[in-house]
């Protein structure tokens, strides 16, 4: 059974980003852990809608030590490290995803050089997810990806994940739903597909 390892700044990264991805590793058996660093507020209903869109779609989620009431940002870098440090340590993943290095939140830029830092002890296949829900055309002209994924049977399993996260899908951020659909029919078009979620390979353990 592969073992999957995401590690995410927010309680709806995941689901928003690679959820499709997320459906169809489960389906082909991988057991997935999606460990949440930061929720700033509103923190029971956050960590219950991640639970409940985990315990439907049957992956596993896990918050850090100081993921409450904080901001990534907020958080020493060295204490993220020693932290990515346990959890690879304990889970021992084949894969790990995160954000992209060049996202243009700083929460997630921040994650994603912790994560690259934590490689110093142990080496698996590295992928950093496209970001859909950030209004920044400089950063999303500026990610180019090395990996398509089909998500066309699974697009449908992807949405009804974000519409867990209720609380996220207000105000400035209610574009979400709409934006997965595009952004994914967008990538899918490059492959010739329906619907597509984008990746950067950025170290790979598989040998040849």
């Amino acid at each position: 059974m592969k073992r999957i390892l995401l590690i995410t700044a927010h309680s709806d990264d995941a689901e928003i980003s690679m959820g499709g991805t997320l459906r169809k590793l489960i389906n082909q058996g991988a057991e997935v852990l999606n460990v949440i660093f930061a929720i700033p507020s509103n923190i029971e209903t956050r960590k219950k809608e991640a639970i409940q869109s985990a315990d439907c779609f049957g992956y596993d989620v896990q918050f850090a030590s100081f993921c409450e009431g904080n901001h990534v940002e907020d958080i020493p870098y060295a204490s993220l490290i020693k932290e990515i440090d346990t959890i690879i340590a304990c889970f021992n993943p084949d894969d790990v995803f995160t954000h992209w290095s060049g996202d243009s939140h700083q929460d997630h830029r921040k994650l994603s050089k912790a994560v690259r830092s934590s490689f110093r002890k142990k080496q698996v296949s590295l992928y950093e997810f496209e970001q859909i829900n950030q209004n920044n055309n400089i950063a999303a002209n500026q990610f180019h990806p090395n990996i398509y994924t089909d998500i066309t049977e699974t697009m449908s399993d992807k949405l009804n994940m974000i519409k867990y996260f209720e609380s996220q899908l207000q105000g400035d951020m209610s574009h979400y739903l709409s934006h997965a659909t595009y952004i994914g029919s967008w990538r899918g078009a490059q492959i010739n597909t329906k619907y597509a979620e984008t990746f950067l390979l950025v170290f790979s353990k598989q040998q040849f």
